[in-house]
């Protein structure tokens, strides 16, 4: 078993970090890409669940926390953006494809909430993406749990260029630049999703109270290539490890027909 952390350099001299892992280093493998929701860390159980699951079908894994995101990455939390989640993600699947153990044909990322976000636009763009599992994916970046805002409240924080998201992980308030904000409705997701050809899995949960499952639908019906659609009953906006493990049959069977 291969099991090694690793991190990379940006061009402000900062790191994310992240580990790649696989149970069959002998054998070149498809690579699965995790990649984690804005307040979210590559060490949760959930996270750690998947990875398992994944390596016991034949896939090197690959978890990593942003630059600027929570966990182990060196940048400041405050200068998180969607952008850099796409250019992190980039440098994680250029380190992954130099590895002996794995097959740079064959690419799925899975994201979760904004990381799923990310993968979509990524995606959009990059051939090396062979597909994509998003969950908890939104389509409207103003329309969700920690970045609906009323046009008063959008006006304040544009004049003080930054606001404050209380994370129920850490227990505290944390402080995030409005760029955030700029960034992400400048992205112009319904192009993303239009220029999505690769086979894309999409899953929401019945219960999302940060994501309305109106978002995965619409994604689903603008999406023109090979696409499904599952929407699990009970199952909230942070899927846990009893979820993961519910809905990763689903994921192994999707990647099966249309990956492997």
């Amino acid at each position: 078993m291969v099991s090694e952390r690793f991190e990379i350099l940006n061009e402000k001299e900062e790191t994310l970090q992240g580990i790649i892992e696989t149970d069959k280093p002998r054998s070149k493998q498809p690579i699965a890409i995790v990649m984690n929701g804005f307040l979210d860390t590559m060490d949760t159980a959930p996270k750690k669940a998947l990875s398992e699951l994944l390596q016991k079908d034949g896939y090197v894994v690959v978890r990593f926390d942003y630059t600027y995101g929570f966990g182990e990455g060196s940048g400041d939390v405050s200068k998180f953006t969607l952008t850099h989640v796409v250019e992190d993600t980039t440098r994680v699947i250029d380190h992954a494809t130099r590895r002996g153990y794995t097959n740079p044909d064959k690419i799925v990322l899975i994201g979760h909430c904004f990381g799923a976000m990310g993968a979509i636009f990524l995606a959009a763009f990059e051939d090396r993406v062979k597909s994509v599992v998003g969950i908890s994916a939104p389509y409207w970046f103003d329309d969700t749990g920690v970045t609906k805002f009323d046009d008063h409240e959008l006006s304040r924080m544009k004049l003080k260029r930054y606001f404050h998201l209380h994370t129920e992980r850490k227990d505290q308030d944390i402080r995030v630049d409005y760029t955030f904000i700029e960034d992400g409705l400048k992205k112009d997701m319904a192009r993303a999703v239009r220029n999505l050809e690769q086979p894309s899995l999409f899953i929401h949960g019945a219960k999302d109270e940060s994501i309305s499952v109106a978002n995965a639908q619409e994604i689903f019906d603008r999406t023109p290539g090979v696409k499904e659609l599952e929407v699990i009953e009970g199952m909230r906006h942070d899927p846990d490890t009893r979820a993961v493990k519910k809905l990763y049959p689903l994921i192994k069977t999707f990647l099966k027909k249309y990956l492997k």
